[in-house]
């Protein structure tokens, strides 16, 4: 036989009956393969037989000897003898076991009448000695049963007793966690109110520590102040040994004695003062750099200069500068400008001029030069205010009107302040939450903010009390700081004579702030070009000396020279200062009020321009017509002459010159002026133009043949304040234009 062998199924053998039963199921056989059978041996009656069934194909019986078997496989009856051993049943249905019935008809002769009583005897003995066994295991599993319920039994009370065990064992467990926990929570409390107390004693004993050492360096700040204090008072006594006399200040080089405009209107020259031992030449042309430390009055300015540059110039409460004062610095080729303070104590005893603005004038006058010869300009302030701030910010105004890329340094001098922490959030209160920009990476209290792009920034320097905490932590870096930032702001400079750079902004400045005054009219017209100031040197440099004892010598005068020798110069008492001390640019000693507007007739629109001018004259108006408007001329006199007469009360009055163009533009149309309508009624100049509502049209032709004659066209009509010159040349113009005409007309005849 091909194939494999496979054992399976499940075999019964009924010998009383002599059946064979063979049960195969289907997942047994349903691996096999085509050539797989099933196989199985058995002995019946002392008989060897063997079976092989392959589920496909045919069914085998092999028994030795004779015999003649019946097989019912599924229900299929066969006949098997020894000559016919295979059958072929019917293919198996896919799922379905198989049972094979094998009942044993006759077998061979006598085999299976002696074998009998034999088997039947042997199957008995094996089944009475197999139920005796069986009787054995069952007297011998009641036994173990018996021995396991009793086992079981005492396990059972056993696990009773080790639950009782385990339940009165967590009873006792947990109590003694009650206590436990109790006990913890008493310890915890206890120890908390000991840490208690301990950081109470501790926070206590700090406390103490710290009022003892606020005491102790109280006390120590007290010692090195007095210390300080003492080691000044010395070094000042060693100075004074050292030089010899009772006065060791350093001297300026140069002093300009300007304190009042209406004393240099008065007497006109103003004295420039040097010292005799000075270096500066104020006559030659020289290149250096012009650095001024301006303030308002008592602010620290030259407390501020003699730190940086290690001089000692009169400084204090009862120290006042005067005038405009120079000081040299040949090593840093700088000359260094320390102008009066402004808002300085006026006199009163001198009743000639009005005391408050004399002084406002001389101020703003003497301000408004150093901002214009200066290449730096150092701004002291205390406590920032918002004073300070307006001038602060027309400092920077007019750098940026006049296009000059100067940056203007301000110094905040905060004296009264000696510790670090107040220092800082005094500066950043008054500066850095005013303005926008970045403090400096280099020190602290220092600031630079930024007003816009394109516009040159604005630095901001602190400085403290100087023999204090705060003093030396910030002076010397700050100090330091602003003078780096001095000598490399314009490290060239500007070939400079100072006297002439002095004398041509004197004459500038002057014609902004007073009024010139003559008889001839035509004079007054040009008051500002009337005045200028020159310089005249002193021949001896050591002349007469004009301020205490021989330290200074006059070196020559600034005098104030008038075009007409008959004129008059008084300050202007409106239009030049601001109450802020701001000078304003053009000259509004008499400014009319203007208004300027449209109205609509039958025949187009026309522009009215009313100026209001009270006191005015048609002889004192002056017009001309622009290409699209008018330029209106008012010279207002005085109508009182002041030096004529005796004023009982202060005698106020407007004149001068008033000029304006009203020039208006081509998109609004083309204004024609009607000088018909033009006239000057209760103190109101009226000046009417008239829209062009189309442009002109016409044919030359047309245009001849309506010609005047020669006379009619070289009438003009004279304007409204046309004076004898004007009517002369209008005349003579006219007679020329009538001429030419004529000739004309008749070359073309």
């Amino acid at each position: 036989m091909f194939g494999r062998q496979r054992k399976g199924g499940v075999l019964e053998v009924d010998l009383p009956n002599a059946k064979v039963i063979w049960r195969l199921r289907w997942d047994e056989f349903n691996l096999c393969d085509e050539e797989d059978y099933m196989y199985e041996r058995f002995t019946v009656y002392g008989l060897d037989c063997s079976l092989v069934f392959r589920p496909m194909f045919y069914f085998h019986l092999d028994v030795a000897g004779e015999f003649e078997v019946h097989a019912v496989i599924n229900g299929e009856e066969f006949t098997l003898t020894q000559n016919k051993r295979q059958v072929s049943p019917n293919r198996v249905p896919a799922g379905k076991d198989v049972e094979i019935v094998i009942h044993f008809v006759r077998l061979a002769p006598n085999s299976l009448t002696d074998a009998l009583p034999k088997l039947l005897l042997k199957s008995h003995l094996q089944k009475t000695k197999a139920l005796r066994a069986a009787e054995g295991e069952a007297k011998r599993l009641d036994g173990e049963l018996q021995e396991s319920e009793a086992e079981t039994k005492r396990l059972a009370a056993e696990v009773d007793r080790c639950h009782a065990l385990i339940n009165a064992g967590s009873h006792q467990a947990a109590e003694r966690e009650c206590r436990l926990t109790g006990s913890a929570v008493k310890i915890q409390a206890k120890w908390r109110q000991v840490l208690t107390r301990r950081r109470f004693l501790r926070e206590r004993d700090e406390t103490d520590r710290r009022l003892r050492q606020a005491k102790r360096v109280r006390a120590i700040l007290c010692l090195q102040t007095l210390w300080r204090l003492k080691q000044k008072k010395c070094q000042r006594r060693w100075l004074h040994a050292q030089n010899g006399c009772s006065n060791t200040e350093t001297p300026y080089d140069a002093i300009l004695a300007f304190d009042s405009l209406a004393e240099f209107l008065k007497e006109g020259k103003i004295e420039f003062l040097q010292k005799a031992e000075s270096l500066l030449e104020i006559a030659k042309e020289s290149r250096y750099r012009v650095v001024a430390v301006v303030g308002l009055f008592d602010k620290g300015k030259t407390w501020l200069l003699n730190k940086l540059f290690g001089a000692n110039l009169p400084a204090g409460k009862l120290c006042t500068t005067k005038g405009l004062s120079f000081l040299w610095i040949k090593e840093r080729r700088m000359l260094v400008l320390d102008p009066a303070g402004v808002q300085s104590t006026v006199s009163y005893r001198a009743q000639a001029v009005d005391a408050i603005h004399d002084a406002q004038t001389t101020e703003s006058l003497m301000f408004e030069m150093v901002s214009r010869i200066s290449h730096r300009m150092v701004f002291v302030v205390n406590d920032l205010t918002w004073f300070e701030q307006k001038y602060v910010a027309m400092l920077h105004q007019k750098y940026v009107q006049c296009k000059q890329h100067k940056e203007l340094i301000v110094v905040h001098n905060l004296r009264n302040t000696c510790d670090v922490a107040e220092a800082s959030m005094l500066f950043r209160r008054q500066v850095m939450q005013c303005y926008d920009g970045e403090p400096s990476h280099q020190a602290k209290l220092i600031f630079t903010a930024d007003l816009g792009e394109g516009v040159p920034p604005v630095h901001h320097i602190g400085l403290c009390y100087e023999f204090s905490k705060a003093g030396d932590a910030f002076n010397a870096t700050n100090r330091e700081y602003l003078l780096q930032s001095l000598e490399h702001g314009n490290t060239l400079g500007t070939n400079i004579v100072l006297t002439d750079l002095l004398c041509s902004e004197l004459s500038r400045l002057l014609p902004k702030f007073v009024n010139i005054e003559t008889i001839e009219p035509e004079a007054s017209a040009a008051s500002e070009q009337a005045v200028s100031v020159i310089f005249q040197g002193a021949n001896d440099k050591a002349s007469v000396p004009k301020v205490e004892g021989t330290r200074y010598a006059s070196s020559g005068t600034f005098c104030m020279r008038l075009s007409n020798d008959k004129a008059r110069v008084t300050t202007k008492t409106r239009g030049v200062i601001s109450p802020l001390g701001e000078i304003i640019a053009h000259d509004v000693s008499f400014d009319p009020i203007v208004n300027v507007f449209d109205k609509a007739i039958d025949t187009g629109v026309q522009r009215f321009i009313r100026i209001e001018c009270p006191g005015i004259v048609e002889e004192e108006i002056e017009w001309q017509e622009l290409p699209n408007g008018v330029k209106v001329t008012i010279n207002k006199k005085p109508p009182i002459e002041e030096h004529a007469v005796q004023p009982v009360e202060p005698i106020r009055q407007h004149h001068g010159m008033w000029e304006r163009e009203f020039f208006f533009d081509q998109t609004e149309g083309r204004f024609e002026l009607c000088e018909d309508e033009a006239m000057l009624e209760n103190g109101v100049l009226t000046m009417v133009l008239k829209k062009a509502l189309q442009p002109r049209k016409g044919r030359l032709g047309k245009a001849r043949a309506r010609r005047p004659d020669a006379h009619a066209q070289g009438k003009l009509h004279l304007p409204l304040s046309a004076s004898a010159s004007d009517c002369t040349s209008a005349i003579l113009v006219s007679e020329v234009a009538s001429e030419a005409a004529s000739r004309k007309l008749a070359a073309m005849a």
